[in-house]
This record gives C-alpha cells, sequence and structure tokens, in this order.
C-alpha cells in the first residue's frame, strides 16, 4: 500500500533503511530503551552516564527479544570537551577565521599535552568547532562478560587516531574477549600497549563504567542553599 512505501506494485518506492538508536539519545533506564525499540529502532546504543553493572541492569529489564538488539561500546575515546575556539587556526596559521585560516585542520594533526603527558586528540569540524578526546581509550572489556550474560549481542569498537597497523590487533583483542571471556586480564595488558598517532601509548580505563559508590549528603561539599536551610534552622529557635 501507499503508506507502506509502495504504489501497488511489486517495487516499494522507497527502501527505509534500519533505524539505530546512538548513545546521544541519552537512553539509562529499560523503560525508555523498551519504547524505542518498540517503536522501530533496530538496535539502540544506551548512554554513556551508565556504569558497566547498570547497563547490564537495563538489558535485564527488558524482554529478551529487546536485549538482542542493544549495542555496547566497548572501545571509545570519550570527548572531554567542546570548543567554539579553534586550536588549528591559533597555533598553525596567522588568520583569524575559515575565511583566511588556509584549513590547516585538513591536513595536520594536533594534541593536546596535560601535566601528566597524556596526549588529547583534537578534531576540528564543518562548523570550525573542536572537540577534544580523552587520550586514554575507556574500555568495557572487563565488563564483557557480564553484558553477554544480560543478552547484549552488539559490540562496538570506535577509533580516533590508532595507527592503521594497530586496528587488526585491537579488534582481534576485543573479539578474542568475546569467544573467551575469562581472558580478560592478558587482553587488558595487551590493550594498555596500543600507541596512538605519536607512537605513544596512553593505556586504557574503566572510566564511567566503574561502578563508584553513592556518597553520603554529609560527604558532600556545602552549596549555598544548604548554608540557608542551615541559617533558617538558627533562626527558627529563636523564634
Amino acid at each position: 500500500d501507499a503508506q507502506a512505501g509502495t504504489d501497488g506494485q511489486d517495487e516499494p518506492l522507497l527502501r527505509v533503511p534500519e533505524l539505530r538508536g546512538d548513545a546521544s539519545l541519552n537512553v539509562a533506564n529499560a523503560l525508555t530503551a523498551s519504547m524505542l525499540l518498540s517503536h522501530g529502532l533496530g538496535r539502540l546504543t544506551p548512554g554513556h552516564d551508565l556504569n558497566g553493572r547498570q547497563l547490564a541492569g537495563l538489558a535485564e529489564a527488558l524482554a529478551p527479544e529487546q536485549r538482542g538488539r542493544l549495542e555496547a561500546v566497548v572501545h571509545q575515546h570519550l570527548p572531554v570537551f567542546h570548543t567554539e575556539h579553534c586550536v588549528f587556526c591559533r597555533f598553525l596559521s596567522e588568520g583569524d577565521s575559515y575565511k583566511d585560516c588556509g584549513h590547516p585542520c585538513e591536513s595536520n594533526q594536533l594534541h593536546l599535552r596535560d601535566q601528566a603527558g597524556h596526549d588529547h586528540l583534537v578534531l576540528a569540524d564543518m562548523g570550525c568547532r573542536n572537540t577534544v578526546f580523552s587520550a586514554q581509550a575507556q574500555s568495557a572489556l572487563h565488563f564483557v562478560p557480564r553484558l553477554l550474560a544480560a543478552g547484549f549481542a552488539h559490540f562496538r569498537v570506535e577509533l580516533v587516531d590508532e595507527p592503521a597497523d594497530q586496528v587488526a590487533l585491537l579488534l582481534e583483542s576485543y573479539a578474542e574477549a568475546l569467544r573467551e571471556p575469562t581472558a580478560s586480564r592478558r587482553i587488558w595488558a595487551t590493550l594498555k600497549h596500543i600507541p596512538d598517532a605519536n607512537g605513544n601509548a596512553q593505556g586504557v580505563t574503566l572510566g564511567s563504567l566503574r561502578s563508584r559508590a553513592e556518597r553520603s549528603r554529609s560527604e558532600m561539599k556545602p552549596t549555598k542553599a544548604s548554608g540557608l536551610d542551615s541559617l533558617r534552622g538558627d533562626y527558627e529557635q529563636f523564634e
């Protein structure tokens, strides 16, 4: 029929590709994930706010058919921050804007080195905005067994400036982890020594995937509002 994208003949007028929801949708609970998967998404990647334990818990709360359409990013350099300031133009050009800078971002690679000696990759987009990516890759390697058991069926590796001759080793390492989850300790040691474009090994980290205990209110830094509450309580004692 016409609504299905056909003109009444055998050939469809328009082939609609599979729709996939990425982590930018920031799906963080099973209710939202189930709703999106029930309304046309063929695959869904939960948001980066979830730690490894929460990712598994989200999958376990879904229907079995939906669990198999979840995708986990097992290797990625997370963006540290975005800026309107163009580092390429500032340090690699005499120009003031894209009109006269010569577009050094198209032919040069740039990293920002922090006080610990880590080199953070900088990439420019079409609007001349810069994104700085963490030098250390966040790896879900140690969570692969639990994610598999929870029902995840798709696993993604994202690359930024890994050398081409190291990509096969990186992909095979994660493929081995999927085949043999007990080898994660040895594979982690391999991942730690994969170099970046400058030939320096920046290492890997659990990052936001690490589970952290909730802090009690007494451990948190007092806010202005909490200070006002304290003053209000003192005032009420004298009324």
